[in-house]
Protein backbone atom coordinates (compact mmCIF):
# COMPACT_ATOMS: atom_id res chain seq x y z
CA UNK A 1 0.00 0.00 0.00
CA UNK A 2 1.03 3.51 -0.78
CA UNK A 3 2.19 5.65 1.98
CA UNK A 4 0.00 8.41 0.80
CA UNK A 5 -2.84 5.65 1.19
CA UNK A 6 -2.28 4.80 4.53
CA UNK A 7 -1.97 8.67 5.67
CA UNK A 8 -5.40 8.63 3.88
CA UNK A 9 -7.06 5.78 5.40
CA UNK A 10 -5.45 6.85 8.92
CA UNK A 11 -7.36 10.20 8.55
CA UNK A 12 -10.34 9.08 7.34
CA UNK A 13 -10.85 6.50 11.18
CA UNK A 14 -9.59 9.83 12.91
CA UNK A 15 -12.22 11.72 11.80
CA UNK A 16 -14.72 8.58 12.02
CA UNK A 17 -13.81 8.30 15.76
CA UNK A 18 -14.76 12.23 15.96
CA UNK A 19 -17.74 12.18 14.13
CA UNK A 20 -16.74 14.28 11.66
CA UNK A 21 -19.00 12.41 8.63
CA UNK A 22 -18.95 15.42 6.12
CA UNK A 23 -15.21 15.81 6.40
CA UNK A 24 -14.67 11.87 5.50
CA UNK A 25 -16.84 12.51 2.65
CA UNK A 26 -14.81 15.58 1.55
CA UNK A 27 -11.31 13.81 1.68
CA UNK A 28 -12.80 10.80 0.24
CA UNK A 29 -14.08 12.52 -3.04
CA UNK A 30 -15.34 11.00 -5.77
CA UNK A 31 -11.93 12.23 -7.66
CA UNK A 32 -9.99 10.53 -5.05
CA UNK A 33 -12.01 7.25 -4.99
CA UNK A 34 -11.41 6.68 -8.64
CA UNK A 35 -7.60 8.00 -8.29
CA UNK A 36 -7.27 4.85 -5.89
CA UNK A 37 -9.64 2.21 -6.47
CA UNK A 38 -9.19 1.16 -3.00
CA UNK A 39 -12.13 -1.09 -1.09
CA UNK A 40 -11.40 0.54 2.50
CA UNK A 41 -11.82 3.97 1.12
CA UNK A 42 -15.26 2.77 -0.30
CA UNK A 43 -16.24 1.63 2.28
CA UNK A 44 -14.96 4.74 4.98
CA UNK A 45 -17.24 7.54 2.58
CA UNK A 46 -20.06 4.39 2.88
CA UNK A 47 -19.59 4.55 6.68
CA UNK A 48 -19.64 8.03 6.87
CA UNK A 49 -22.80 7.97 4.44
CA UNK A 50 -24.66 5.54 6.99
CA UNK A 51 -23.38 7.94 9.90
CA UNK A 52 -25.30 10.88 8.27
CA UNK A 53 -28.59 9.14 7.67
CA UNK A 54 -28.00 9.06 3.82
CA UNK A 55 -28.83 5.13 3.29
CA UNK A 56 -29.08 5.15 -0.41
CA UNK A 57 -25.26 6.91 -0.91
CA UNK A 58 -24.19 4.41 2.09
CA UNK A 59 -25.18 1.26 0.61
CA UNK A 60 -23.85 2.49 -3.67
CA UNK A 61 -20.30 2.88 -1.90
CA UNK A 62 -20.07 0.09 0.09
CA UNK A 63 -21.37 -2.39 -2.93
CA UNK A 64 -18.54 -1.07 -4.62
CA UNK A 65 -16.21 -1.56 -1.73
CA UNK A 66 -17.13 -5.04 -2.09
CA UNK A 67 -17.05 -5.42 -5.92
CA UNK A 68 -13.05 -4.10 -5.76
CA UNK A 69 -12.24 -6.46 -2.52
CA UNK A 70 -14.93 -9.31 -1.36
CA UNK A 71 -12.43 -10.06 1.42
CA UNK A 72 -12.07 -7.22 2.90
CA UNK A 73 -14.29 -7.12 6.95
CA UNK A 74 -14.74 -3.57 6.68
CA UNK A 75 -16.20 -3.61 2.99
CA UNK A 76 -19.37 -5.89 4.63
CA UNK A 77 -19.65 -3.91 7.61
CA UNK A 78 -20.19 -0.60 5.97
CA UNK A 79 -22.59 -2.31 3.88
CA UNK A 80 -24.17 -3.95 6.71
CA UNK A 81 -24.40 -0.51 8.14
CA UNK A 82 -26.66 0.67 4.79
CA UNK A 83 -29.50 -2.49 5.23
CA UNK A 84 -29.71 -1.25 8.66
CA UNK A 85 -30.21 2.12 7.93
CA UNK A 86 -33.01 0.62 5.64
CA UNK A 87 -34.56 -1.82 8.63
CA UNK A 88 -33.60 -4.55 7.00
CA UNK A 89 -31.86 -6.23 9.94
CA UNK A 90 -31.61 -9.73 8.52
CA UNK A 91 -29.81 -8.90 5.69
CA UNK A 92 -27.53 -6.02 7.88
CA UNK A 93 -26.76 -8.99 10.36
CA UNK A 94 -25.77 -11.59 7.53
CA UNK A 95 -23.18 -8.89 6.38
CA UNK A 96 -22.38 -8.20 9.87
CA UNK A 97 -21.69 -11.71 10.39
CA UNK A 98 -19.47 -11.92 7.23
CA UNK A 99 -17.45 -8.71 8.33
CA UNK A 100 -17.02 -10.80 11.79
CA UNK A 101 -15.86 -14.13 9.62
CA UNK A 102 -13.31 -12.16 8.46
CA UNK A 103 -12.08 -10.26 10.85
CA UNK A 104 -13.10 -11.56 14.71
CA UNK A 105 -11.18 -8.48 16.25
CA UNK A 106 -13.64 -6.07 14.61
CA UNK A 107 -15.92 -4.32 17.72
CA UNK A 108 -17.51 -2.39 15.17
CA UNK A 109 -18.89 -5.57 13.23
CA UNK A 110 -19.91 -7.05 17.30
CA UNK A 111 -21.66 -3.86 18.37
CA UNK A 112 -23.29 -2.98 14.60
CA UNK A 113 -24.71 -6.52 14.91
CA UNK A 114 -25.93 -5.89 18.29
CA UNK A 115 -27.76 -3.13 16.90
CA UNK A 116 -29.39 -5.45 14.30
CA UNK A 117 -30.69 -7.70 17.37
CA UNK A 118 -32.08 -5.31 18.93
CA UNK A 119 -34.20 -4.38 15.85
CA UNK A 120 -35.23 -7.80 15.86
CA UNK A 121 -36.10 -7.85 19.51
CA UNK A 122 -33.77 -10.56 19.98
CA UNK A 123 -32.10 -8.92 23.24
CA UNK A 124 -30.03 -11.87 24.58
CA UNK A 125 -28.45 -11.95 21.09
CA UNK A 126 -27.81 -8.26 21.37
CA UNK A 127 -26.77 -8.44 24.85
CA UNK A 128 -23.87 -11.29 23.51
CA UNK A 129 -22.76 -8.80 20.48
CA UNK A 130 -22.77 -5.79 22.98
CA UNK A 131 -20.49 -7.45 25.20
CA UNK A 132 -17.97 -8.39 22.89
CA UNK A 133 -17.90 -5.28 21.22
CA UNK A 134 -17.37 -3.82 24.96
CA UNK A 135 -14.37 -6.70 25.16
CA UNK A 136 -12.61 -5.77 22.44
CA UNK A 137 -13.01 -2.01 22.71
CA UNK A 138 -15.20 -1.15 25.42
CA UNK A 139 -16.77 2.46 24.28
CA UNK A 140 -19.13 4.09 25.94
CA UNK A 141 -21.79 3.93 23.76
CA UNK A 142 -21.40 0.13 23.92
CA UNK A 143 -21.75 0.33 27.25
CA UNK A 144 -25.33 2.92 26.41
CA UNK A 145 -26.71 0.40 23.52
CA UNK A 146 -26.24 -2.62 26.35
CA UNK A 147 -27.61 -0.78 28.63
CA UNK A 148 -30.97 0.14 26.77
CA UNK A 149 -31.18 -3.83 26.13
CA UNK A 150 -31.14 -4.68 29.93
CA UNK A 151 -33.96 -1.97 30.30
CA UNK A 152 -35.93 -3.30 28.39
CA UNK A 153 -35.85 -7.16 29.51
CA UNK A 154 -36.67 -4.62 32.65
CA UNK A 155 -33.16 -5.40 34.25
CA UNK A 156 -33.02 -2.01 35.77
CA UNK A 157 -30.28 -2.61 37.84
CA UNK A 158 -28.14 -4.18 35.28
CA UNK A 159 -28.94 -1.50 32.39
CA UNK A 160 -28.04 1.47 35.54
CA UNK A 161 -24.67 -0.53 35.73
CA UNK A 162 -23.69 -0.29 32.15
CA UNK A 163 -24.73 3.60 32.28
CA UNK A 164 -22.90 4.25 34.58
CA UNK A 165 -19.84 3.01 33.08
CA UNK A 166 -20.36 5.11 30.04
CA UNK A 167 -20.46 7.79 32.30
CA UNK A 168 -17.54 6.67 33.74
CA UNK A 169 -15.80 6.69 30.48
CA UNK A 170 -17.49 9.71 28.57
CA UNK A 171 -18.98 11.49 31.46
CA UNK A 172 -19.93 14.07 28.32
CA UNK A 173 -22.40 11.80 27.14
CA UNK A 174 -26.09 13.46 27.36
CA UNK A 175 -27.85 9.66 26.32
CA UNK A 176 -25.96 7.86 28.85
CA UNK A 177 -27.35 10.38 31.78
CA UNK A 178 -31.09 10.49 29.79
CA UNK A 179 -31.32 6.50 29.85
CA UNK A 180 -29.88 6.12 33.23
CA UNK A 181 -32.73 8.65 34.10
CA UNK A 182 -35.02 6.09 32.39
CA UNK A 183 -33.80 3.25 34.78
CA UNK A 184 -34.19 5.20 37.70
CA UNK A 185 -37.72 5.95 36.53
CA UNK A 186 -38.45 2.52 35.88
CA UNK A 187 -37.57 1.82 39.36
CA UNK A 188 -39.72 4.52 40.59
CA UNK A 189 -36.57 6.20 42.28
CA UNK A 190 -37.70 9.37 40.96
CA UNK A 191 -35.31 12.05 42.20
CA UNK A 192 -32.46 9.63 41.13
CA UNK A 193 -34.03 10.11 37.33
CA UNK A 194 -34.30 13.82 37.92
CA UNK A 195 -31.27 14.13 38.80
CA UNK A 196 -29.72 12.58 35.92
CA UNK A 197 -32.33 14.17 33.69
CA UNK A 198 -31.33 17.59 34.77
CA UNK A 199 -27.62 16.73 33.84
CA UNK A 200 -28.57 15.07 30.19
CA UNK A 201 -30.19 18.98 29.73
CA UNK A 202 -26.95 20.14 30.91
CA UNK A 203 -25.25 18.32 28.78
CA UNK A 204 -27.85 18.87 25.71
CA UNK A 205 -31.26 20.30 26.38
CA UNK A 206 -33.51 18.41 24.35
CA UNK A 207 -37.11 17.98 24.39
CA UNK A 208 -37.49 14.66 25.37
CA UNK A 209 -35.60 14.57 28.07
CA UNK A 210 -37.49 17.81 29.42
CA UNK A 211 -40.76 15.79 28.48
CA UNK A 212 -39.25 13.01 30.76
CA UNK A 213 -38.19 15.04 34.16
CA UNK A 214 -41.39 16.49 33.58
CA UNK A 215 -43.08 13.18 34.28
CA UNK A 216 -40.67 12.28 37.46
CA UNK A 217 -42.12 15.47 38.75
CA UNK A 218 -45.94 14.47 38.49
CA UNK A 219 -45.11 10.89 39.69
CA UNK A 220 -43.91 13.24 43.41
CA UNK A 221 -47.03 15.10 42.94
CA UNK A 222 -45.10 18.25 41.99
CA UNK A 223 -47.20 19.58 39.23
CA UNK A 224 -46.03 23.12 38.77
CA UNK A 225 -42.51 21.53 37.74
CA UNK A 226 -43.98 19.08 35.86
CA UNK A 227 -45.79 21.85 33.77
CA UNK A 228 -43.01 24.08 33.69
CA UNK A 229 -40.68 20.74 31.89
CA UNK A 230 -43.42 19.75 29.08
CA UNK A 231 -43.58 23.79 28.23
CA UNK A 232 -40.18 23.95 27.73
CA UNK A 233 -40.65 20.52 25.98
CA UNK A 234 -42.86 22.13 23.83
CA UNK A 235 -40.71 25.40 22.90
CA UNK A 236 -37.92 23.33 22.07
CA UNK A 237 -40.06 21.21 19.87
CA UNK A 238 -43.28 22.24 19.20
CA UNK A 239 -44.32 18.83 17.53
CA UNK A 240 -43.24 16.59 20.92
CA UNK A 241 -46.11 15.08 20.65
CA UNK A 242 -46.25 13.36 24.17
CA UNK A 243 -45.00 16.73 25.50
CA UNK A 244 -48.92 17.68 25.31
CA UNK A 245 -50.21 14.67 25.95
CA UNK A 246 -48.69 14.29 29.07
CA UNK A 247 -49.03 17.98 29.86
CA UNK A 248 -52.67 17.62 29.57
CA UNK A 249 -53.04 14.54 32.32
CA UNK A 250 -50.93 17.01 34.73
CA UNK A 251 -53.38 20.44 34.31
CA UNK A 252 -56.22 17.87 34.81
CA UNK A 253 -54.62 16.51 38.20
CA UNK A 254 -54.53 20.24 39.05
CA UNK A 255 -57.97 20.54 38.06
CA UNK A 256 -56.99 23.00 35.46
CA UNK A 257 -59.44 20.98 32.48
CA UNK A 258 -59.78 24.04 29.80
CA UNK A 259 -55.77 23.60 29.94
CA UNK A 260 -56.14 20.06 29.68
CA UNK A 261 -58.73 19.98 27.27
CA UNK A 262 -56.29 22.19 24.94
CA UNK A 263 -53.56 20.36 25.06
CA UNK A 264 -55.28 17.00 24.68
CA UNK A 265 -56.85 19.17 21.19
CA UNK A 266 -52.96 20.19 20.45
CA UNK A 267 -51.96 16.33 20.91
CA UNK A 268 -54.98 14.90 18.66
CA UNK A 269 -54.22 17.34 16.01
CA UNK A 270 -50.17 16.66 16.05
CA UNK A 271 -50.85 13.10 15.51
CA UNK A 272 -53.59 12.85 12.85
CA UNK A 273 -54.52 9.63 13.24
CA UNK A 274 -57.73 8.08 14.40
CA UNK A 275 -56.66 4.86 15.20
CA UNK A 276 -54.02 6.07 17.47
CA UNK A 277 -54.57 4.60 20.82
CA UNK A 278 -53.81 7.43 23.00
CA UNK A 279 -55.93 10.13 20.14
CA UNK A 280 -58.90 7.87 21.31
CA UNK A 281 -57.92 8.30 25.44
CA UNK A 282 -57.31 12.00 24.68
CA UNK A 283 -61.00 12.43 23.05
CA UNK A 284 -62.29 10.16 25.62
CA UNK A 285 -60.73 12.51 28.22
CA UNK A 286 -62.08 15.31 26.63
CA UNK A 287 -64.96 14.24 26.65
CA UNK A 288 -65.32 12.94 30.47
CA UNK A 289 -63.06 17.09 31.47
CA UNK A 290 -66.17 18.49 29.86
CA UNK A 291 -68.58 16.99 32.35
CA UNK A 292 -66.38 17.71 35.26
CA UNK A 293 -66.18 21.41 34.13
CA UNK A 294 -70.19 21.39 33.58
CA UNK A 295 -71.07 19.74 36.80
CA UNK A 296 -69.46 19.94 40.02
CA UNK A 297 -70.98 17.10 41.73
CA UNK A 298 -69.46 14.51 38.77
CA UNK A 299 -65.89 15.96 40.22
CA UNK A 300 -66.33 15.25 43.51
CA UNK A 301 -67.10 11.68 42.68
CA UNK A 302 -64.71 11.24 40.13
CA UNK A 303 -62.30 12.20 42.84
CA UNK A 304 -63.71 9.80 45.23
CA UNK A 305 -63.02 6.89 42.76
CA UNK A 306 -59.48 7.62 42.04
CA UNK A 307 -59.20 8.03 45.55
CA UNK A 308 -60.31 4.39 46.51
CA UNK A 309 -58.78 2.97 43.12
CA UNK A 310 -54.96 3.77 44.43
CA UNK A 311 -55.84 2.32 47.35
CA UNK A 312 -56.55 -0.75 45.47
CA UNK A 313 -53.64 -1.32 43.60
CA UNK A 314 -51.83 -4.51 43.56
CA UNK A 315 -48.12 -4.09 44.23
CA UNK A 316 -46.99 -7.29 43.81
CA UNK A 317 -44.69 -8.33 40.57
CA UNK A 318 -46.26 -11.65 39.82
CA UNK A 319 -50.12 -12.23 39.37
CA UNK A 320 -51.59 -15.43 38.61
CA UNK A 321 -54.16 -16.29 35.52
CA UNK A 322 -56.45 -19.35 36.02
CA UNK A 323 -57.94 -20.39 32.47
CA UNK A 324 -59.23 -23.89 30.67
CA UNK A 325 -56.58 -25.95 28.81
CA UNK A 326 -57.76 -25.22 25.49
CA UNK A 327 -57.51 -21.40 26.58
CA UNK A 328 -53.79 -22.02 27.43
CA UNK A 329 -53.66 -24.23 24.27
CA UNK A 330 -54.80 -20.91 22.32
CA UNK A 331 -52.74 -18.25 24.07
CA UNK A 332 -49.24 -20.38 24.18
CA UNK A 333 -49.05 -22.44 20.95
CA UNK A 334 -51.47 -20.57 18.98
CA UNK A 335 -50.15 -17.12 20.50
CA UNK A 336 -53.53 -15.50 20.65
CA UNK A 337 -53.80 -13.01 22.36
CA UNK A 338 -54.80 -12.45 25.98
CA UNK A 339 -58.77 -11.29 26.03
CA UNK A 340 -60.66 -9.44 28.21
CA UNK A 341 -64.36 -9.90 28.54
CA UNK A 342 -66.90 -7.52 28.34
CA UNK A 343 -68.04 -7.02 31.57
CA UNK A 344 -71.48 -8.14 31.13
CA UNK A 345 -69.56 -11.64 29.93
CA UNK A 346 -68.28 -12.67 33.24
CA UNK A 347 -69.05 -16.40 34.58
CA UNK A 348 -70.65 -14.58 37.47
CA UNK A 349 -74.12 -13.23 36.93
CA UNK A 350 -73.77 -10.92 40.47
CA UNK A 351 -70.59 -9.51 38.90
CA UNK A 352 -70.20 -5.72 39.66
CA UNK A 353 -73.54 -5.47 41.73
CA UNK A 354 -71.99 -5.50 44.76
CA UNK A 355 -70.73 -1.83 44.61
CA UNK A 356 -74.41 -0.56 43.96
CA UNK A 357 -76.32 -2.71 46.17
CA UNK A 358 -73.76 -1.47 48.74
CA UNK A 359 -74.84 2.05 47.54
CA UNK A 360 -78.59 1.27 47.22
CA UNK A 361 -77.76 2.76 43.24
CA UNK A 362 -79.84 1.62 40.15
CA UNK A 363 -80.84 2.90 37.05
CA UNK A 364 -84.04 3.01 36.37
CA UNK A 365 -86.76 4.68 33.40
CA UNK A 366 -90.21 4.56 32.86
CA UNK A 367 -91.29 3.92 29.48
CA UNK A 368 -94.12 6.28 27.75
CA UNK A 369 -96.37 3.25 28.96
CA UNK A 370 -95.12 4.19 32.34
CA UNK A 371 -93.66 0.17 32.51
CA UNK A 372 -90.67 0.14 34.44
CA UNK A 373 -87.36 -1.08 32.54
CA UNK A 374 -83.68 -1.06 33.34
CA UNK A 375 -81.12 1.59 31.04
CA UNK A 376 -78.64 -0.79 29.35
CA UNK A 377 -75.04 0.85 29.80
CA UNK A 378 -71.54 -0.38 28.64
CA UNK A 379 -69.39 -1.62 30.72
CA UNK A 380 -65.33 -2.18 31.13
CA UNK A 381 -63.45 -5.13 29.72
CA UNK A 382 -62.15 -7.25 33.15
CA UNK A 383 -59.00 -9.58 33.36
CA UNK A 384 -59.49 -12.22 36.69
CA UNK A 385 -56.11 -12.83 38.32
CA UNK A 386 -54.78 -14.40 41.75
CA UNK A 387 -52.25 -13.45 43.58
CA UNK A 388 -48.94 -15.57 42.63
CA UNK A 389 -49.01 -17.67 45.82
CA UNK A 390 -52.72 -19.03 44.47
CA UNK A 391 -50.87 -20.32 41.91
CA UNK A 392 -51.93 -24.17 42.86
CA UNK A 393 -54.64 -23.93 44.50
CA UNK A 394 -57.70 -26.61 45.45
CA UNK A 395 -60.35 -24.14 45.41
CA UNK A 396 -59.57 -21.67 42.98
CA UNK A 397 -58.68 -25.27 40.52
CA UNK A 398 -62.50 -25.97 41.01
CA UNK A 399 -63.94 -22.56 40.47
CA UNK A 400 -61.95 -21.22 37.44
CA UNK A 401 -59.26 -23.96 36.70
CA UNK A 402 -62.20 -25.73 34.36
CA UNK A 403 -61.73 -27.75 30.96
CA UNK A 404 -65.47 -28.31 29.32
CA UNK A 405 -66.86 -27.97 32.75
CA UNK A 406 -64.55 -30.59 34.34
CA UNK A 407 -62.85 -29.34 37.64
CA UNK A 408 -59.00 -29.19 37.48
CA UNK A 409 -58.32 -29.91 34.49
CA UNK A 410 -57.66 -26.10 33.74
CA UNK A 411 -54.23 -24.34 33.57
CA UNK A 412 -52.75 -21.66 35.63
CA UNK A 413 -50.36 -19.26 34.26
CA UNK A 414 -48.47 -16.99 36.34
CA UNK A 415 -47.17 -13.87 34.80
CA UNK A 416 -44.94 -10.57 35.15
CA UNK A 417 -46.88 -8.30 35.49
CA UNK A 418 -44.66 -5.17 34.60
CA UNK A 419 -43.74 -7.32 31.59
CA UNK A 420 -47.27 -7.94 30.34
CA UNK A 421 -48.26 -3.94 30.72
CA UNK A 422 -45.02 -3.07 28.97
CA UNK A 423 -45.24 -5.26 26.33
CA UNK A 424 -49.11 -3.67 25.54
CA UNK A 425 -48.06 -0.13 26.05
CA UNK A 426 -45.21 -1.11 23.08
CA UNK A 427 -48.52 -2.55 21.15
CA UNK A 428 -50.20 0.32 21.28
CA UNK A 429 -47.29 3.18 20.51
CA UNK A 430 -47.64 4.88 17.27
CA UNK A 431 -44.53 2.83 15.36
CA UNK A 432 -41.47 5.06 15.08
CA UNK A 433 -41.87 6.38 18.74
CA UNK A 434 -38.70 7.52 19.95
CA UNK A 435 -37.83 4.66 22.76
CA UNK A 436 -36.53 7.57 25.05
CA UNK A 437 -39.79 9.95 24.59
CA UNK A 438 -42.41 8.52 27.56
CA UNK A 439 -46.02 9.69 28.24
CA UNK A 440 -47.55 9.13 31.43
CA UNK A 441 -49.30 6.01 32.22
CA UNK A 442 -52.32 7.84 33.75
CA UNK A 443 -53.15 4.19 35.12
CA UNK A 444 -54.51 3.24 31.43
CA UNK A 445 -53.37 -0.60 31.90
CA UNK A 446 -53.28 -1.00 36.26
CA UNK A 447 -54.00 -4.27 38.61
CA UNK A 448 -56.35 -3.87 41.22
CA UNK A 449 -56.96 -6.15 44.44
CA UNK A 450 -60.45 -6.75 45.12
CA UNK A 451 -62.13 -5.63 48.18
CA UNK A 452 -64.59 -7.77 50.11
CA UNK A 453 -67.65 -6.77 51.85
CA UNK A 454 -68.59 -8.18 55.01
CA UNK A 455 -70.89 -6.88 57.50
CA UNK A 456 -71.46 -3.57 55.72
CA UNK A 457 -67.56 -2.99 55.89
CA UNK A 458 -64.65 -3.96 53.09
CA UNK A 459 -61.84 -5.92 53.80
CA UNK A 460 -58.65 -6.16 51.36
CA UNK A 461 -56.72 -9.19 51.77
CA UNK A 462 -52.73 -8.84 52.17
CA UNK A 463 -53.25 -4.62 52.95
CA UNK A 464 -52.80 -3.21 56.21
CA UNK A 465 -55.73 -2.32 58.32
CA UNK A 466 -54.99 1.69 58.02
CA UNK A 467 -55.81 0.99 54.19
CA UNK A 468 -58.82 -0.55 54.88
CA UNK A 469 -59.95 2.32 57.23
CA UNK A 470 -59.47 4.59 54.48
CA UNK A 471 -61.42 2.60 52.12
CA UNK A 472 -64.27 2.47 54.21
CA UNK A 473 -64.29 6.35 55.32
CA UNK A 474 -64.32 6.61 51.28
CA UNK A 475 -67.03 4.20 50.63
CA UNK A 476 -68.83 5.72 52.79
CA UNK A 477 -68.11 9.12 51.16
CA UNK A 478 -69.30 8.15 47.93
CA UNK A 479 -72.63 6.49 49.19
CA UNK A 480 -73.63 9.77 50.59
CA UNK A 481 -72.92 11.60 47.33
CA UNK A 482 -74.42 9.56 44.83
CA UNK A 483 -77.51 9.04 47.64
CA UNK A 484 -79.49 11.83 45.88
CA UNK A 485 -78.58 12.22 42.35
CA UNK A 486 -81.22 12.28 39.92
CA UNK A 487 -81.86 9.59 37.19
CA UNK A 488 -80.27 12.08 34.71
CA UNK A 489 -77.27 12.68 37.18
CA UNK A 490 -76.91 8.79 37.57
CA UNK A 491 -76.44 8.50 33.66
CA UNK A 492 -74.15 10.15 33.89
CA UNK A 493 -71.46 8.71 36.53
CA UNK A 494 -72.50 5.34 35.56
CA UNK A 495 -69.96 4.47 33.23
CA UNK A 496 -67.11 6.49 36.42
CA UNK A 497 -69.09 3.71 38.98
CA UNK A 498 -68.44 0.96 36.39
CA UNK A 499 -64.61 1.67 36.61
CA UNK A 500 -64.48 0.15 40.57
CA UNK A 501 -67.44 -1.55 40.06
CA UNK A 502 -65.79 -4.70 39.72
CA UNK A 503 -63.82 -4.34 42.06
CA UNK A 504 -65.98 -5.43 44.98
CA UNK A 505 -67.42 -8.94 45.84
CA UNK A 506 -68.82 -10.62 48.81
CA UNK A 507 -67.45 -11.85 51.44
CA UNK A 508 -67.52 -15.25 50.26
CA UNK A 509 -65.10 -15.01 47.78
CA UNK A 510 -62.70 -13.63 50.06
CA UNK A 511 -60.42 -16.23 50.03
CA UNK A 512 -59.27 -15.84 46.30
CA UNK A 513 -57.11 -13.31 47.06
CA UNK A 514 -59.01 -11.83 43.60
CA UNK A 515 -56.89 -9.21 41.39
CA UNK A 516 -58.47 -7.17 38.40
CA UNK A 517 -57.31 -5.56 35.53
CA UNK A 518 -60.31 -3.07 34.32
CA UNK A 519 -59.83 -1.54 30.81
CA UNK A 520 -62.76 0.93 29.83
CA UNK A 521 -61.79 -0.27 26.56
CA UNK A 522 -61.21 3.16 24.52
CA UNK A 523 -58.81 2.49 21.87
CA UNK A 524 -59.44 -1.13 21.00
CA UNK A 525 -61.43 -2.85 19.07
CA UNK A 526 -64.26 -4.63 19.98
CA UNK A 527 -64.96 -8.26 18.62
CA UNK A 528 -67.91 -9.94 19.00
CA UNK A 529 -67.63 -14.01 18.49
CA UNK A 530 -71.30 -14.09 16.86
CA UNK A 531 -71.75 -17.64 16.71
CA UNK A 532 -72.23 -17.66 20.52
CA UNK A 533 -75.88 -17.83 22.03
CA UNK A 534 -75.88 -14.92 23.33
CA UNK A 535 -73.12 -13.45 21.25
CA UNK A 536 -69.87 -12.61 23.56
CA UNK A 537 -67.79 -9.32 23.48
CA UNK A 538 -64.37 -8.73 23.96
CA UNK A 539 -60.79 -6.86 23.53
CA UNK A 540 -57.82 -8.75 22.48
CA UNK A 541 -54.47 -6.97 24.37
CA UNK A 542 -51.42 -8.73 23.72
CA UNK A 543 -49.56 -12.07 23.01
CA UNK A 544 -48.89 -13.74 27.05
CA UNK A 545 -45.78 -15.67 26.35
CA UNK A 546 -43.46 -12.99 26.40
CA UNK A 547 -44.20 -12.72 30.40
CA UNK A 548 -45.06 -15.99 31.74
CA UNK A 549 -43.26 -16.84 34.30
CA UNK A 550 -44.59 -20.17 35.40
CA UNK A 551 -47.24 -22.54 34.34
CA UNK A 552 -49.01 -24.98 36.64
CA UNK A 553 -51.19 -27.54 34.87
CA UNK A 554 -54.05 -28.90 37.26
CA UNK A 555 -54.09 -31.74 39.09
CA UNK A 556 -56.83 -33.94 36.26
CA UNK A 557 -55.16 -32.56 33.63
CA UNK A 558 -54.99 -35.92 31.45
CA UNK A 559 -50.99 -36.81 30.20
CA UNK A 560 -49.71 -33.73 31.51
CA UNK A 561 -45.76 -34.54 30.80
CA UNK A 562 -46.86 -34.54 27.06
CA UNK A 563 -48.89 -30.79 27.57
CA UNK A 564 -45.75 -29.84 28.91
CA UNK A 565 -43.46 -30.85 26.42
CA UNK A 566 -45.28 -28.99 23.88
CA UNK A 567 -45.67 -25.61 26.15
CA UNK A 568 -41.90 -25.99 27.12
CA UNK A 569 -40.57 -26.77 23.75
CA UNK A 570 -43.19 -24.00 22.20
CA UNK A 571 -42.49 -21.15 24.26
CA UNK A 572 -37.87 -21.73 24.20
CA UNK A 573 -38.62 -21.19 20.28
CA UNK A 574 -40.76 -18.42 20.67
CA UNK A 575 -37.88 -17.00 23.74
CA UNK A 576 -34.77 -17.63 21.58
CA UNK A 577 -34.25 -14.23 21.70
CA UNK A 578 -34.06 -14.26 25.48
CA UNK A 579 -36.11 -14.60 28.20
CA UNK A 580 -35.70 -16.44 31.56
CA UNK A 581 -36.53 -19.67 31.61
CA UNK A 582 -40.09 -20.59 32.31
CA UNK A 583 -40.93 -23.23 35.14
CA UNK A 584 -43.45 -25.81 33.84
CA UNK A 585 -45.19 -27.45 37.07
CA UNK A 586 -47.37 -30.07 37.54
CA UNK A 587 -50.27 -29.84 40.67
CA UNK A 588 -50.49 -33.24 42.21
CA UNK A 589 -52.73 -31.52 45.02
CA UNK A 590 -55.17 -34.62 46.28
CA UNK A 591 -58.19 -33.34 43.92
CA UNK A 592 -61.13 -35.73 44.08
Amino acid sequence: MKPILEQIIHQAKQLFEEKKYQEIINLLNDDCLIQYTNAALYAWRARAHARLNETEAAFSYAQKSIDIDPQLAISYLSRGNAWYGKSEYNKAISDYTEAIRLDSSEAYAFGNRGLAWYGKKEYNKAISDYTEAIRLDPKANRYVNRGLVWAEKGEYDKAISDYTEAIRLDSSEAYAFGNRGLAWYGKKEYNKAISDYTEAIRLDPKATFYNNRGNAWAEKGEYDKAISDYTEAIRLDSNESYAFYNRAITWSSKKEYQKAIADYERYVSLTNNSDDYYTQVSLSSISELKKRIENAWYDEIDSIVNKIKRLLLFENTCLTHYTSLSGARSMILGNSPFRLSEGAFLNDTSEGRELFNYLSYGISKFSADETMAKLFVERPFIGSFVADNKHNDLTLWRMYGKEALAEAKGCALTIYKREFVDNLKEQISPTGTKSEVQSQDEEQFTFYNVAYLSKNSFIIPGKKKSTEKQLNLLMNELKSKVKNLSENQKNSVTNLLNDIAYLFKSSEYQYENEVRLVVQGVGFTKKIEKEENPPKVYIELVDIVPSIKKITLGPKVERPDEWAAAFNYHIKDQLKSGGENIEIVISHLPFK
